[in-house]
């Protein structure tokens, strides 16, 4: 795997934007960087070509974005910036022909592989938080003796489909992908975790 953590060289430039956008009287982006004491550090984004479907634009993950998944979203900042998050990136992947699909791909760097290793289990603890009733499909093979989880949709709703929610992480990274639609079929997954693993 290629490395997917560099480190930006216009820190100064990026501090010095918000002082002039508030002296000219103009809101401050919403997209500022998090103050911190060192370089700032970003996570190289997943490549369009990663999966199959439409590519959405990346977006880059601070501890907050991450921490929206889970029903204690502060008690997972916490957790995240005690485990030494450094920073993520998602890209989203859709597809409308041959049953509609989303994939929403993540990658999310920690200083250590213990800290990966323990926003891992937190995910592996809380897979319902993000796909709803979930159970760990073990006939899916996952990279680096990962897990994959399934949500089955509610017959009384309409509107619910199949999805899965997998997981792994190497060193000090974590790879995440959810897969859901009524084009999330089981058979495709393997291939799917495959390629992300190769990509990133």
């Amino acid at each position: 795997m290629g490395s997917r953590v560099f480190r930006s060289s216009l820190v100064a430039a990026l501090l010095v934007v918000p002082l002039i956008t508030s002296a000219c009287g103009s809101d401050p982006p919403t997209s500022s960087p998090t103050p911190s004491s060192g370089p700032a550090e970003f996570v190289e984004a997943i490549p369009a070509t990663a999966l199959p479907g439409a590519p959405a634009d990346p977006v880059d993950l601070d501890a907050a974005a991450i921490a929206v998944d889970a029903v204690d979203a502060a008690g997972l900042e916490s957790l995240l910036n005690q485990a030494g998050f450094v920073g993520g990136t998602q890209r989203q992947f859709s597809r409308v022909r041959a049953g509609r699909r989303r994939i929403l791909a993540r990658v999310l760097s920690f200083q250590t592989s213990e800290g990966a290793a323990r926003y891992l289990e937190w995910l592996t603890g809380h897979a319902d938080d993000v796909i709803g009733d979930a159970t760990p499909n073990a006939g899916v093979q996952v990279p680096n003796d990962g897990v994959v989880f399934l949500h089955e949709p509610d017959p009384c709703c309409h509107n619910e489909t199949r999805s899965f929610l997998a997981m792994w992480h190497d060193g000090s990274t974590v790879i995440t992908i959810q897969i859901a639609g009524e084009g999330a079929r089981e058979s495709d997954v393997p291939e799917l975790l495959s390629q992300l693993d190769e990509s990133v």
